[in-house]
């Protein structure tokens, strides 16, 4: 009883704030309306429609069979010029640096993966002299995997 009580109650409220409310003439509320729309004065000419835009489109396309391949190359051609007319091109400096990086970077890998590429071609010609090498060196591997796969699994859990 109670919840209909209230509900009652709100529905009063509102009615009189309804009756509150001063009323507006229909002038001011288009007033209203047209500076929430975003309507602006007129242009004075005639704007093109969408079906005007889709016929111009439309006789760009046409021609022959030779002239429609080369417009639109042409089209690329000049696209491209808008493009590269907007990259920002670095100063000598800026190149001169990165490609410094870039070198130091690149010595630095092939030196690293040089040392790592000596070290398993000797492992490898070890192995082959002694095959005992080779079978101490696949248990080590399996092993450390174990306990690696062991100690993971216990870190983690699944909820």
């Amino acid at each position: 009883m109670s919840a209909e009580k209230t509900l009652d109650e709100k529905s009063n409220r509102r009615r009189r704030r309804k009756q509150a409310e001063e009323p507006v003439d229909e002038v001011e509320m288009q007033d209203v309306e047209e500076e929430l729309r975003g309507v602006t004065e007129r242009k004075g000419r005639a704007t093109p429609s969408r079906r005007e835009q889709m016929e111009v489109e439309a006789q760009k396309e046409t021609g022959n069979f030779i002239t429609r391949p080369l417009h639109a190359l042409g089209e690329y051609i000049s696209g491209v010029r808008s493009e590269i007319a907007k990259v920002v091109w670095p100063t000598r400096e800026e190149v001169l640096r990165l490609t410094w990086i870039v070198l130091g970077a690149t010595i630095a890998a092939a030196i690293a993966l040089g040392i790592i590429a000596f070290v398993f071609s000797e492992l490898f010609v070890a192995g082959l002299r002694q095959p005992v090498i080779f079978v101490a060196i696949t248990i080590a591997a399996v092993i450390i995997l174990v306990v690696y796969l062991r100690r993971s699994n216990r870190t983690t859990s699944g909820y």
